[in-house]
């Protein structure tokens, strides 16, 4: 009998997904009119592209998961 090697699914983040929302973090907290358009963007997917512009690739699913610690002052408005 053989196996296959596959990879194994996690319920962890993935390193790049955790080093993007480090990324975002840290220019939240450097950048007020980042941090401003964060906390006003209109949804998750709107802040991925936001960050995107910066040159950050973060899923809006990460972005949503993490979203009361990723900027000082208040957290983005999304419905949920």
């Amino acid at each position: 009998m053989t196996t296959c090697e596959r990879p194994s699914t996690s319920t962890y983040a993935h390193p790049n997904a955790t080093e993007a929302l480090h990324r975002v973090k840290d220019l939240a907290h450097r950048d007020a009119m980042f941090a401003d358009a964060l906390r006003t963007s209109d949804s998750p997917q709107a802040a991925a592209d936001l960050a995107l512009q910066h040159g950050i690739e973060v899923t809006p699913a990460a972005l949503w998961r993490h979203r009361g610690t990723l900027a000082r002052g208040g957290q983005p408005t999304w419905r949920g």
